[in-house]
This record gives structure tokens, sequence and C-alpha cells, in this order.
């Protein structure tokens, strides 16, 4: 009878067979090892995957079947949730252990910082990111009481220019490549440079406020990095006296009374367009003949006397008829016919139904005359300056602060200098109605039979004749 006998190990028992599939244990790594591991990899595919390191916890190296690539993996648990960090560190023979070792302990004092950048499936994408940056400026806007409007043109300039092109990249990979960013500003410029300008920093500010809530965000490391833009300088552009008639001529070419009334009141009043285009209904107050720039720049309200030209000037837009459009050549019309409807929709920069001049925000920009916008304000301070008028009155209809004046005691002039504001506004108005060859009365094309002449008195917008046309 045949006896069988098993090999047994010195205690005894019998060895216990390593299952091929079980994962690996981590060893002692070295580059002499590595190229061993290398050579059997390249004659045994069952050598291939990773092969932990014992001296740094988290490093490996993966075997391929052309490459040799350093990763280290981390893995920590966040209120009941498993996260797990990955990054590759490089390739060997290029990054000997050491130099991976060194590598990963780096990624790994990152980690437990808090300072580590995130991967792709954790990043924050740039679509949500500018997303939220929107939402702030339009929070904004809505906290200072005025209309978001730079909201609006920056969710324009994002379906247009921005998205298209960054759509799908998370902050992190645009901030590792700024030559991206560059190239991409670079033929935007091409055709369309100020868009251009006005998307990087729209992309710069959302970097910036997302940095400032996400610590693994460098806010040093903005895409928009490699682009520097020009330094914007305000213009010093003024209306010469003997240009004034011109600028009535291409300014009575305007369809649009409401763009007509809203040039006029700016070349008459001095405000800002965007604080002119701000203005409401209720902010101009019939009985006092004043009317109040809320939200200036300066913060501080401005109240402003209306003389009989700026009541017609904004006579002009508050009693303008309703807008219609033009229907030519449409599916159903006859060939030649022209119809006209009126316009049921508002336009796109209406958010409210109380503005003097609704929709003006960017009328100096097609608006056809020699100087618009804060080239008029410059001008309203060189007609006061020509009528010989005070410094500090000049200060005070144009909302300037006073320098080293506190608010009370500036406030305290204002009221003592009313009648004399009222006075000097009176006297600036005559002149500029003198240079333009406007007398009071209809102005515009409706006094297109009487170039210099317009017989009937003034007409000041009555609360009865706001609400209708609110």
């Amino acid at each position: 009878m045949s006896e069988r006998f098993s090999r047994a190990t010195h205690n005894g028992k019998p060895p216990k067979r390593t299952d091929p599939d079980a994962p690996r244990k981590p060893e002692l790594l070295t580059d002499p090892r590595i190229e061993a591991l290398r050579e059997m990899a390249d004659d045994t595919p069952q050598m291939r995957g990773y092969w932990k390191d014992s001296k740094v916890f988290g490093l490996a190296i993966f075997l391929s079947t052309h490459s040799n690539v350093w990763r280290f993996r981390h893995q920590k648990r966040v209120n009941g949730k498993v996260i797990s960090s990955f990054k590759t560190l490089g390739t060997w023979p290029a990054m000997t252990v050491d130099e991976a070792r060194k590598e990963g302990l780096i990624y790994a004092g990152s980690l437990a910082a808090g300072t580590a950048a995130k991967g792709k499936r954790t990043a924050m994408p740039f679509r949500v990111a500018f997303e939220n940056y929107l939402e702030h400026l339009k929070t904004q806007a809505e906290e200072k009481g005025k209309p978001p409007r730079w909201y609006l043109n920056a969710k324009k300039l994002a379906e247009a220019h921005i998205f298209p092109q960054w759509d799908g990249w998370t902050l992190v990979e645009m901030s590792q490549n700024p030559r991206a960013v560059k190239t991409w500003h670079a033929k935007l410029a091409k055709t369309i440079p100020t868009t251009a300008a006005h998307c990087v920093r729209l992309i710069r500010a959302c970097y910036r406020q997302e940095a400032g809530l996400d610590r693994t965000l460098n806010p040093m490391a903005s895409p928009t990095s490699g682009i520097k833009l020009k330094k914007r300088r305000a213009s010093q552009k003024v209306l010469d006296f003997e240009v004034f008639p011109k600028w009535r001529i291409a300014w009575e070419k305007i369809e649009n009374p409401v763009h007509r009334g809203y040039h006029l009141t700016g070349l008459l009043t001095g405000i800002r367009p965007g604080e002119l285009a701000n203005l409401r209904l209720d902010d101009v107050d019939l009985e006092k003949r004043m009317l109040v720039v809320r939200n200036p720049k300066a913060e501080l309200n401005i109240n402003l006397p209306i003389t009989p030209q700026i009541a017609q000037a904004i006579a002009i837009s508050v009693n303008a008829p309703p807008q219609t459009i033009t229907q030519t050549g449409l599916r159903g019309m006859k060939p030649g016919e022209v119809r006209v409807v009126e316009r049921k929709k508002p336009h796109g920069e209406v958010v409210a139904d109380d503005f003097v001049f609704p929709g003006a925000r960017q009328a100096g920009q097609r608006s056809g005359l020699p100087i618009s916008g804060n080239a008029l304000r410059h001008t309203f301070r060189t007609i006061a300056v020509d009528c010989e008028i005070s410094e500090m009155l000049i200060h005070f209809l144009c909302g300037h602060a006073l320098d080293g004046v506190s608010e009370e005691y500036t406030n305290k002039l204002m009221i003592e200098k009313g009648p004399a504001m009222r006075a000097a506004q009176e006297k600036i108005s005559a002149r500029m109605f003198q240079l333009l060859g406007l007398k009071l009365g209809p102005v515009g094309p409706a006094a297109s039979g009487s170039h210099h002449d317009a017989p009937l008195v003034p007409s000041l917008p009555t609360r009865k004749k706001n609400k209708a046309a609110a």
C-alpha cells in the first residue's frame, strides 16, 4: 500500500499557495528592480500593471505595454464620503525612484494642506463658474437699485463668444493653458478688438471670484495672465462752438424721439450716460422743478434744477408715441407692401417700465452724432466755464465731491447755493440753445419746416402724462 506524503514547511504546515490574481503587496522599489520588472513585463503580460512602493504610501509605477508611468493615489473620507485623489507624476527612467518619491511627498503635502489642484471630475467647470459670476453681477446691480445692464451685456458676450470656445473646460485646465487663451483672444481681436477685451475682463473676473472661494485655485495663475490689455484712457473730446450746428443737424436725423431726448438732456445737464439712462419717472419732480440722479458714481444722490430747456428735452422722450416696426417682404404680403405695426415686446435693454429714456443705454454708439456719451458731459463743463460759472457750482452741477470737505458740510453748501445753482443751470441751458440754434418749443423733425424758429411754448411732462407713458 502506497502512502501519500505532502511537502511541509518548517512548522509542519503545508505551504500556502499565492493567488495569481491577488493584489500585489508593496515592496521597496529601486531602479534596478524596475528595470528587471520591465524585462519580465515584456515577456510575461501578467507582470504588467501597478507595482506599489513600500517607502512612500500611495506611490506606484504602472508598467504597460510600451510605457512606465509614476502615479500617486490617495483616498480619504470626508463627511462619510470617500474621495480619491490621483496624479500622474512622470515616466521612468526619465524620473528616477528618488525623484518620484520626492514628487509624491510634495503632492501628498498639498493634499493635506487642501491646496492640491482638483481632478477633472471634481474641478469646477468654467461654464458653471461663469454662470455663478453672472448671478453675482445681477445681484450686485439689484443691491444698488440699478437695472442689471452689465449682466445682460456679459450674458450676450458669453453666449456669442466665450461659451462656444471654453464650454467643457474646467478652470484648472484654463489656468494651466494660458497660451490657448491668448491665442483665442488674438484671433478674436483681429475683427472685434473691443469685444475681445471685454471677454478677457469677464474671464479674469470670473476666475478671481472663484479663486476667492476655492483654495485650490491659485489667484496668480489666471487664465488671462498672458494677455496684456491696453490701458483705457478717458476721452477728452468736447463739442467745439462752431460744431454745434452740425451736431444739431445730425441730432434731428435721429428717428427715435426717445434717443433725441436722451442726447439733448445729456448735453444740457452733463449727467453721465449710464446714470441718465437709469433715470426714472419718479426722479423728475415737476412741482419743485428738480430731478434726482440716484446711485451715481460718487454714491451720493445728485439733485439738479430743471430749466425749461431741460424740461423740453425730457418731454421729447416722455411724450414720444409708441414704437413701431416696419415690416416688408414677409410671407403672405404682396410685393411692395409695407406694414407698420406697434412694437409689443420692449427693447432688450428695457428691464423696467418707468424709465424716462427706455432703451437708450447704447444709443450713443448708433446715433451718428459728432460726439455723444461722456463727451457731452465734457462739453457741459466747457460751456459752464465759458459762462463764467464758479468752480464750486460746476462741481455741484456735475455731481463731483469736493476734496477735503465732509458730506454733511457739502449738503449744507448745496442748500445754501440752491438759488445760485438754478441761476447757473438756466444760464448754461440758454447758452446751449443759442449755440444749437434752438428755441423753446417743438424741436427735431417736428420743427423741420422752421429750422431755427419754434413758436410754441414748452410743454412739461405732467404726472398724468408720465403714467400714460409708463
